[in-house]
């Protein structure tokens, strides 16, 4: 089965580093609101994304 992808979003730039936007439908599968810490985990070769709690 083919992935699909919940949403796409865009780089853009600050300074010297890259922005991504969380879109919509992602914070809402992770229940992220303003101000709340993701981390970024590299599992088997992939890039996962979480809520720290």
């Amino acid at each position: 089965m083919p992935e699909i992808p919940i949403a796409v979003t865009r780089t853009s730039s600050k300074g010297s580093s890259l922005r991504i936007t969380l879109p919509k439908e992602v914070a809402e599968k992770l229940n992220i609101s303003v101000s709340e810490h993701i981390g970024f985990y590299e599992v088997n070769g992939e890039i996962v994304i979480r809520k720290i709690e």
